[in-house]
């Protein structure tokens, strides 16, 4: 059976996904979020692995990738925590990886350069904070696309677009989401039978 791993399993997105997995496949899944235990309940207790962690936390990152054959990466909000799960994933052998990522016309160098250039003090708080966001999730985007790991992208709608319509937009990303992992399951399964 496969064994994938959702981190980020106690978001929005995360538990969208968790639930159309269970629905759709018969794969076995390692929930990984801070404080787990306390934020998820069980849904099959047979295929379910629920565990409390932080990204930065590199020994438990790796004890909950062990046996996983693709990983599931809901949050980029912090490249820190971006390299450990990357370096996790190496360390137990799991080499695919879908990420949720920002909206595809900020995912280009130039966009990049310009964000990190963006260092107007006039701002107001909660702007300076939007866009430190922005450039933490470009430069996880950045480490990850860097990265030697089998890596499929989950592109965010712009946030103009979340707003108008929430539970559209994260049926689309889990739908996404789900279109890979099945496009990558026939394409094993095919390789194995031409064997």
């Amino acid at each position: 059976m496969k064994r994938l791993a959702i981190l980020g399993a106690a978001g929005t997105i995360g538990q969208l996904t968790r639930q159309t997995l269970l629905e759709r496949t018969n794969f076995s899944l390692v929930l990984y979020a801070r404080q787990a235990t306390e934020r998820l309940q069980q849904i099959d207790a047979a295929r379910e692995k629920i565990i409390d962690g932080d990204f930065l936390d590199l020994g438990r990152l790796v004890r909950a990738l062990q046996g996983c054959q693709s990983v599931f990466l809901t949050d980029i909000h912090d490249p820190r925590a971006t390299l450990r799960v990357i370096e996790a994933m190496k360390l137990a052998e799991v080499s695919q990886l879908i990420s949720v990522a920002p909206e595809r016309n900020l995912c280009h160098s130039e966009a990049l350069k310009q964000l990190v250039s963006a260092t107007d003090l006039s701002l107001s708080p909660k702007k300076h904070q939007l866009l430190l966001q922005q450039k933490n999730r470009l430069m996880s985007y950045q480490l990850i696309k860097g990265s030697e790991l089998s890596v499929y992208f989950v592109h965010l709608p712009s946030e103009k677009k979340r707003m108008a319509n929430r539970r559209a937009w994260r049926e689309s990303v889990v739908e996404e989401i789900l279109s890979f992992k099945i496009a990558v399951q026939l394409n094993s399964n095919l390789k194995g039978m031409k064997k």
